[in-house]
């Protein structure tokens, strides 16, 4: 069913923590997150947030375009 959907997300809202959390997985996630959204043009929409996740999300996306 998604492939026959007629539009594409252009943009997507992100909220991640200000800590890093206990496990890496969530850095990791954080990372590819915003990986995936640089590699489709998804435009990350998130509250300017610069700690932990957060960064890490938006970091991971910038510099991949």
């Amino acid at each position: 069913m998604v492939g026959s959907l007629s539009h594409h997300i252009r943009n997507i809202c992100v909220f991640g923590g200000s800590s890093p959390g206990k496990e890496k997985e969530f850095l990791e996630s954080a990372n590819h997150i915003g990986q995936v959204l640089a590699e489709r043009k998804i435009h990350l929409v998130y509250g300017g947030g610069n700690l932990e996740l957060m960064d890490t999300c938006v970091n991971s996306c910038i510099f991949r375009r």
